[in-house]
């Protein structure tokens, strides 16, 4: 009989970095000899239609609910939570939720933060938590902008989080995390709790570079989910202005694709300094599409203000595509500043623009970049070589 599986992860259709790991592990299990893997996702919003809701009288007699879905052709079971308009209500056990997790021989939660495996406590089996940051490093550019008695509520959801975060890190058996300073953090929350280092996968098969030399190359290339304050838009924006300043007529325009759009105040900022006419956005491509956007890209630009790892960097590398990136966390784990891209400060417009300047006058430098990126993301960062740090603590976690 195979081991049996269950990888929970918040909200699993909503799409995002969470999302695109729960994917990699599910692919990568199933192919597994000896192993199996199935989706169980949960309650992340206030307005969850499995859930039992204060607003909403006409939950309260009808209790937690599972609703079953697909997600890219394979079935998931989504569990609600009681009163979800309280974020510490969703990371709390359940037993419709325990009771689905008790079919399977090991639980693997994946999340954002350590909150989410709070939900496995009452779980007697071994469980372990692919983490990529903490609640108040992820919300940190959001808390800052929320002001008055909205933004004091968040700010006290971030600190109950942080909190239920640290419990939940020694209850687990495992931690996998993405970056060297999660890992510190888990060794000193956690000292008892075992951490690996173990990053998610790219598919260096899907993404591949292309033969068109950089000097026939059109464009710079952003991929993110853009109406979120953490990926610093703004920055990305004025980056370019400031770039424009250096290249002249020779700037290559700037593309950016992902699931939501810059917002207003940002494309106002574009109009504003000259450059809107140069920018085109592609709302939720396919993937055909935005594998054809990387491998076509002269250069790939992160503004972000935080990332536990930054999967977009990932497929840029194997993409063979040069990557600049701000250094906010997770991109120190992937980019070798001057062997396969630059890391540059965060919040830096200048030096992002001139590290990029520096690299799209230079072709033969973005060829070489190129190379070591493609070589790097196959030999440290492929679905092969990734999933075997996977496999190898589940057989340690299933046969103790």
């Amino acid at each position: 009989m195979p081991l049996r599986i269950a990888i929970v992860v918040p909200s699993l259709p909503t799409g995002g970095g969470v999302s695109a790991v729960a994917r990699f592990l599910h692919r990568g299990i199933n192919q597994m000899e000896g192993f199996e893997a199935d989706y169980v996702s949960v309650a992340v919003r206030w307005d969850d239609p499995t859930s039992v809701r204060v607003t909403d009288p006409a939950t309260w007699t009808q209790g937690v609910r599972v609703q079953r879905g697909t997600d890219e052709g394979h079935p998931f079971r989504h569990v609600g939570t009681f009163l979800t308009e309280f974020e510490f209500q969703r990371y709390r056990p359940r037993p419709t939720l325990t009771k689905i997790l008790r079919e399977y021989d090991l639980v693997q939660v994946v999340a954002g933060h350590p909150a989410w495996s709070f939900l496995t406590r009452s779980v007697d089996r071994p469980v372990a938590l692919q983490v990529a940051t903490l609640a108040h490093v992820e919300r940190a550019t959001q808390n800052r902008q929320r002001q008055g008695l909205t933004g004091l509520w968040h700010r006290l959801m971030t600190r109950v989080a942080t909190r239920m975060g640290d419990w939940a890190l020694q209850t687990v058996d495992t931690v996998f995390v993405e970056n060297e300073w999660m890992q510190t953090h888990v060794q000193n929350v956690a000292p008892t709790t075992n951490a690996v280092f173990a990053p998610p996968g790219v598919d260096t098969e899907t993404f591949q570079p292309s033969d068109t030399p950089y000097t026939d190359r059109e464009y710079i290339l952003s991929v993110g989910r853009f109406a979120d304050p953490r990926k610093n838009v703004h920055l990305l924006f004025e980056m370019y202005a400031r770039l424009k300043e250096r290249l002249g007529a020779d700037i290559p325009d700037l593309v950016l694709a992902g699931r939501t759009e810059p917002p207003t105040d940002a494309w106002d900022l574009a109009e504003h300094r000259g450059i809107a006419g140069s920018i085109s956005f592609f709302e939720d491509v396919s993937l055909d599409r935005l594998v054809d956007l990387y491998r076509e890209a002269k250069l790939f630009v992160l503004s972000s203000d935080e990332e536990g790892l930054g999967l977009v960097i990932l497929e840029a590398m194997a993409s063979g595509v040069p990557v600049v990136s701000t250094d906010c966390g997770g991109p120190a784990t992937v980019v070798q500043d001057g062997e396969t891209g630059r890391l540059v400060p965060t919040d830096d417009a200048d030096r992002l623009a001139d590290a990029a300047a520096t690299l799209l006058r230079d072709p033969s430098r973005l060829q070489s970049l190129s190379a070591n990126s493609r070589e790097r993301a196959v030999s440290e960062f492929s679905e092969e070589a990734t999933i075997r740090r996977f496999r190898k603590e589940y057989e340690r976690l299933c046969h103790n």
